[in-house]
């Protein structure tokens, strides 16, 4: 594992490990919509929180990127008819090269890469 991890992943997670430890009295959520107040440990609600917030940043963010990956498939699909037109363009020029070096006179034709 990287070392950013153990400088800083474990005290972390220690840090919730004894947050959870310290936190397990029961409160009660009052949802708005919902009739039902929820009794749930404090740490419960608090990580149901954290990972909710991430989850929905991680969306927004994929949502935002949108226009980005698109343009890289845009970029990509646009190289690839390219390199198929070089390619075609290249053969097109050697079977040009070698139709006039059968014509010439015994003369040799130009090596091109």
């Amino acid at each position: 594992m990287r070392p950013s991890f153990w400088i800083a992943g474990v005290p972390l997670l220690f840090c919730g490990a004894f947050f959870a430890i310290a936190n397990r009295e029961p409160i009660s959520i009052d949802l708005w919509p919902l009739s039902e107040r929820i009794e749930t440990p404090l740490f419960v609600a608090l990580v149901t929180a954290l990972y909710a917030g991430v989850a929905l940043g991680a969306l927004v963010a994929w949502w935002a990127g949108r226009h980005g990956r698109r343009a890289a498939r845009d970029a990509r699909r646009r190289a690839t008819e390219l390199e198929t037109e070089i390619q075609r363009m290249r053969k097109r020029l050697e079977d040009n090269e070698t139709r006039a070096g059968t014509m010439t006179t015994g003369l040799p034709t130009t090596v091109r890469p």
